[in-house]
């Protein structure tokens, strides 16, 4: 699907007149693959959308796109708006979360579901600060190409999964082959340097329907103080999620399925009572 810098992959799963669909957001360097589990528990009574975020799995940006939280929200409402997508369930994974929360404070959106989410309060870390030094932008993307599987394989297993014995086989793979691709691989620096939690600040206390954010209580990455914080930040329900770290849609994807079909339930019954007044 084009837009205004670039084309992204879209993938609609589901019977088309199940009603209230669910918009699945992936993380800030994975693809929609992290939402595989969980879709496949929730498509045969349920309407899913799966993005690719511009420049990540399928997805091909234009030169010098943006990603910034504000644009990448405003490229997800474009594609919604496109395929008739209205007052959807927003269901957000890592910095896919902080995009759902960013996305839902400019448009209808029946509820959020948040998973391992990126919260105002997460630091940058200091490391990316040699992302500004002079010739780094054009020596990373050659370099990653090239070890692109053993780095991939590091994160998954040692900042992202609680077990890496519950890692799905091929998942590095799956990972880390749209990486090969050039254009693809210049995104990767320009991600890393646009990045910053602290845009989210500026959505606290946003009024969106029914919120419930997840945390892993394994997670390496997200606090889940921070994470429980958030979710009273947005008037939401937290829940901890034990044996799962940073990936509770890869990790435990029958309670995320769970949690979304009664989000879905109870948003669905709400509109129902509301019509009916």
């Amino acid at each position: 699907m084009q837009v205004p810098d670039g084309t992204v992959a879209v993938e609609l799963r589901g019977p088309a007149d199940a009603g209230t669909a669910v918009v699945c957001l992936h993380g800030l360097t994975a693809h929609r693959a992290t939402w595989e589990p969980v879709a496949r528990r929730l498509e045969r009574r349920h309407r899913l959308l799966l993005v690719d975020l511009l420049g990540r799995g399928s997805s091909s940006p234009a030169p010098n796109a943006a990603y910034d939280l504000a644009t990448e929200a405003e490229r997800t409402r474009h594609v919604l708006e496109a395929l008739e997508i209205r007052r959807p369930v927003i269901a957000g994974h890592s910095h896919g979360a902080a995009i759902a929360v960013a996305l839902a404070a400019g448009s209808e959106a029946r509820g959020l579901l948040l998973a391992n989410p990126v919260t105002p309060w997460l630091s940058r870390p200091g490391l990316l600060s040699v992302l500004k030094l002079p010739g780094v932008q054009h020596l990373l993307p050659p370099l990653f190409r090239l070890f692109r599987t053993p780095l991939t394989r590091y994160m998954l297993v040692r900042r992202v999964f609680a077990e890496s014995r519950s890692m799905p086989q091929g998942l590095t793979a799956a990972y880390a082959e749209p990486w090969a691709d050039v254009d693809r691989a210049r995104t990767l620096p320009e991600l890393l340097k646009q990045w910053d939690p602290a845009e989210l600040a500026a959505f606290s206390g946003i009024a969106v329907g029914r919120v419930r954010v997840v945390a892993g209580r394994q997670d390496r990455r997200v606090q889940l103080d921070d994470a429980r914080r958030w979710a009273g930040c947005l008037g939401g329900t937290f829940t901890i999620l034990d044996g799962c770290g940073h990936s509770a849609p890869e990790e435990r994807p029958e309670a995320i399925a769970a949690f979304l079909r009664e989000l879905l339930a109870r948003t669905e019954s709400e509109t129902t009572e509301v019509d009916r007044g």
